[in-house]
């Protein structure tokens, strides 16, 4: 696969989504086209059935607007459904198609020149009990995953994973009828990096975001204590929670605390990190989705572009473990 058959598979479903639209809006406005013709031959008729036009006749003919618009809308929405069910579906496995393409030729390739041990799949993530054994950030009501990358860099092993996090808000108004909301509480990634030795306390190192962490021990359960480094500018970007402060700062070295400082202004403040055992914890709650394709189809691909933004989103990875020396 080259990069003029990803080129190809784009244009195919560019058209295809281009035919699907217009023919979509063909159906809309042929159907509000009948309807609308329906509803004036009704009006015509039942005018027609009585030799005066008084207040009376009106009142027979009157129907509350709101029902009528919704009903129209639903039916509107019925034949819409029905003219273009085959033809979306038949799109959607054209796209399917085209990001699977640009995922093996732009993110797997690219992968394979960073990282060692590599297993890649877009279409999965990680679990949901992955992040919930950890109990450092709040898994929500909603919760998905994908492109999942686990390998090796600079004889560290991680994993890492988009994720999506979404809460589900219930309220009540004053008449007592219930109101559902969502919120997304995180969205980025999550990765895990695995060291051979155990850590011998837990820490907690969340930007001032909060992203939705739990300041808790997650074996015990007891509260972890706060604690502040000498620097201001890290304590105002940064909170720190830990089982004991003076194993804490064996971490947080002054090179360490200007590495996270550099790191956290380089992804907006978005970082958290959780040491424990014998892993580190990382979330990016910075509202990114990463390694997809442009949302823009219209558009060519600019194969050096497009490679330039794969490796921007696999710095992370890098920078983590090359800033923080992760590997040593």
């Amino acid at each position: 696969m080259d990069f003029k058959d990803l080129e190809r598979t784009r244009q195919i479903y560019q058209q295809k989504s281009q035919a699907t639209s217009k023919k979509r809006w063909r159906v809309i406005l042929i159907t509000c086209f009948i309807l609308f013709s329906f509803e004036i031959i009704f009006l015509i008729f039942r005018l027609s059935k009585s030799s005066e036009l008084n207040t009376k006749h009106f009142a027979v003919l009157a129907i509350p607007i709101p029902f009528v618009l919704l009903f129209e809308f639903l039916f509107i929405s019925l034949i819409v459904y029905i003219a273009t069910h085959k033809d979306s579906t038949i799109l959607a496995k054209h796209y399917a198609d085209y990001r699977r393409i640009y995922k093996a030729y732009f993110i797997h390739r690219q992968l394979t020149k960073f990282f060692t041990d590599l297993h890649y799949d877009h279409t999965r993530g990680l679990d949901k009990s992955v992040l919930q054994a950890s109990r450092l950030i709040y898994t929500g009501d909603i919760y998905e995953s994908n492109d999942l990358v686990v390998a090796k860099y600079k004889n560290t092993n991680f994993a890492q994973a988009d994720v999506k996090i979404i809460r589900e808000d219930e309220t009540r108004d004053k008449d007592g009828n219930k109101h559902t909301s969502y919120v997304t509480v995180f969205k980025g990634r999550y990765l895990i990096f695995e060291f051979p030795k155990k850590f011998m306390f837990k820490m907690i190192v969340s930007s001032s975001k909060g992203n939705g962490l739990r300041y808790t021990n997650p074996k015990t359960g007891r509260n972890l204590s706060r604690i502040e480094t000498e620097s201001p500018d890290f304590n105002k970007h940064f909170l720190i929670y830990a089982e004991d402060g003076f194993e804490a700062f064996y971490i947080l070295s002054p090179n360490f605390i200007d590495k996270l400082e550099q790191l956290g202004e380089k992804y907006q403040n978005a970082l958290s990190l959780y040491f424990s055992d014998n892993k580190l914890y990382v979330g990016l709650n910075d509202h990114n989705d990463a390694f997809e394709p442009p949302k823009d189809i219209s558009k060519p691909l600019n194969e050096k572009d497009e490679t330039a933004k794969v490796i921007k989103d696999m710095k992370l990875i890098t920078d983590l473990v090359d800033g923080l020396k992760l590997n040593k």
